[in-house]
């Protein structure tokens, strides 16, 4: 057989080839299926073979050929040999693999893993793989393993090793304060400025949640802020952080702010650095440690010591966010997908929890050691952690969809009306109470659609800064005909009016940097943009709809315009 042509792989999502025979083994490929998207990567499986043996071989190496790793799990059936050929499916799967040189694990069952009679194979196939086996064995290191669950820990644990390197030369990270100062890890450039819009209701509740015995939230360790890109998670925990918490929060050991959207800031890092700076310990010293005495060492001194810690974009640690698909997803589609509510939290309806069960799944951590993690932060007893995310995580949930003991969430919503008003008259725009509030409701008061469309009014050649004026010479723009995803597609389409090539890429449409402060400079359109059009107007305009939830950018999408 002629060796397979060597293709690449992805490189943004590696591509796990999962190989084995299927009757036998059901359960366990199901759960390795789940490792991968655990660790962010995708799981490439053939469950239907197809008619023809040509056809089915040909689509078994493809799959291989465009896998970035191989993982193979060998019980005790051989599997299919096509007609004229005199090894199986299976093993030209692994010699493809072989051939191209990637990376393969292999992962073999343990004399003692229960079994039945259907899952043996006798004669010549009972040889063969025996045989097989034995080669694995002698050209790789194997792991054994006792049950599915036992193999879906050993491919979590295999996978990990391959993840995507540390990027750490992308980004800035910070030198670890000794406390109290506070460590900011991740500076944002524009989480700088000073002048947030709105949210005065939400500020106040998050200094009750640390100041006032009183309070509901008072008891809770760990508070999630959850909302929709463009909302202002961000920009609302950084105020709090930066300028109210040290004055309202008493005692105060230390304030650490990590944001997940880094390309540094995994788990394993946040552990590392958050220890070495509430233990006053270098961090080489701290990176000697197992990872489980780390996390372990972590919480007691959380448990001890009031320190503040901000875990900002933490959605990226998600199963949702592991899926090949969910760069693709619109937050529309993702709350629905995820079943993304709790029940009784500020924000949401009483009633909130009733289709929790069965598809939260995807809000659970890529990594169950991270679930563990964040279950444990719910116990500390001096502690507090506040997080920001666009999914609430379901390991802060119990099987019912209610919060978890010493968890809590504030999910956030559009703009109240004086908010939204004080946001459009921030940028010097005309426009009545009366007249405005009604356009406003149409898109729920979102802020960045707010920002867009008085970019859009203020930089109007004919009647800048008139509202009114805007729209007597704009007499297509009318969002109350049109469902909520459509007025948000129509409000952008002219908010992004008259883009030009020298303003194409704007930091205020990073995922990390989506707020509602000032300034705000905006691009504009005469369209939305085709891609037959320059391609950085088409990825802005991509960029900004995403956050406002209609559509959805490509991780490199977003690595373009934010490194731009």
């Amino acid at each position: 057989m002629a060796p397979p042509t060597q293709q690449s792989g992805s490189t943004d999502v590696k591509k796990v080839m999962i190989s084995s025979t299927a009757i036998d083994l059901p359960e366990h490929r199901d759960l390795v299926k789940d490792a991968c998207l655990r660790q962010g990567m995708f799981p490439v499986m053939m469950e239907h073979l197809p008619a023809a043996d040509a056809d089915a071989i040909a689509e078994s190496l493809r799959m291989v050929n465009e896998a970035d790793i191989y993982l193979g799990i060998f019980a005790y059936r051989y599997g299919y040999v096509p007609e004229g050929y005199h090894i199986s499916i299976t093993e030209m799967e692994y010699n493809c693999a072989v051939e191209r040189g990637i990376p393969r694990l292999i992962f073999l069952m343990h004399k003692k893993h229960p079994l039945t009679a259907e899952d043996f194979e006798t004669g010549e196939s009972a040889v063969k793989i025996e045989a097989l086996k034995k080669r694995l064995k002698v050209e790789r290191v194997v792991n054994f393993f006792k049950s599915p669950a036992e193999l879906q820990a050993q491919v979590i644990d295999s996978l990990s090793k391959l993840r995507q390197p540390n990027l750490t030369s992308f980004h800035y990270i910070s030198d670890i304060p000794k406390p109290p100062e506070p460590y900011v890890a991740h500076p944002y450039t524009l989480l700088q400025t000073k002048n947030l819009v709105g949210r005065q209701v939400e500020l106040n509740l998050l200094t009750d949640w640390v100041a006032k015995p009183s309070f509901d939230l008072y008891q809770v360790r760990i508070l999630s802020i959850v909302a929709i890109g463009g909302m202002g998670k961000s920009a609302l925990t950084w105020k709090w952080f930066n300028d109210i918490a040290p004055h309202e929060m008493k005692p105060l050991a230390g304030r650490l702010w990590w944001s997940f959207y880094e390309s540094d800031a995994t788990f394993e890092n946040f552990v590392i650095r958050a220890l070495a700076y509430v233990s006053n310990r270098p961090r080489e010293d701290i990176q000697k440690l197992p990872p489980p005495e780390r996390e372990e060492q972590l919480l007691s001194i959380l448990d001890r010591e009031p320190f503040l810690l901000v875990l900002d974009g933490l959605e990226r640690l998600l199963i949702a966010y592991a899926h090949m698909d969910a760069a693709r997803m619109t937050d529309d589609d993702l709350d629905q997908r995820t079943a993304n509510i709790v029940a009784g939290a500020f924000g949401l309806p009483k009633s909130a929890a009733q289709s929790f069960i069965g598809q939260h799944r995807l809000r659970k951590t890529a990594d169950i050691r991270t679930g563990a993690f964040l279950r444990k932060l719910t116990n500390t007893r001096s502690a507090r952690i506040l997080v920001s995310t666009r999914l609430y995580p379901a390991d802060l949930q119990t099987d019912t969809g209610n919060e978890r003991f010493g968890s809590g969430a504030l999910f956030l919503h559009g703009l109240s009306d004086d908010d939204a008003l004080n946001l459009w008259r921030a940028f010097g725009i005309s426009g009545s109470r009366e007249t405005l509030l009604p356009v406003f409701h149409t898109f729920e008061s979102h802020p960045l659609l707010i920002q867009a469309l008085a970019g859009e009014v203020s930089h109007d050649r004919r009647t800048p800064g008139d509202f009114d004026g805007w729209r007597k010479n704009h007499p297509d723009f009318n969002p109350f005909r049109l469902q909520l995803v459509q007025v948000k597609s129509h409000v952008l389409e002219f908010a992004l009016n008259g883009l030009n090539e020298t303003t194409l890429l704007l930091p205020s449409v990073c995922p990390q940097l989506m707020i509602h402060s000032l300034p705000c400079s905006l691009v504009k359109t005469n369209h939305v943009p085709a891609k037959t059009h320059s391609s950085q107007s088409w990825l802005t305009w991509k960029i900004v709809a995403y956050w406002v939830g209609i559509a959805a950018p490509t991780a490199t999408t977003c690595t373009q315009l934010c490194v731009a």
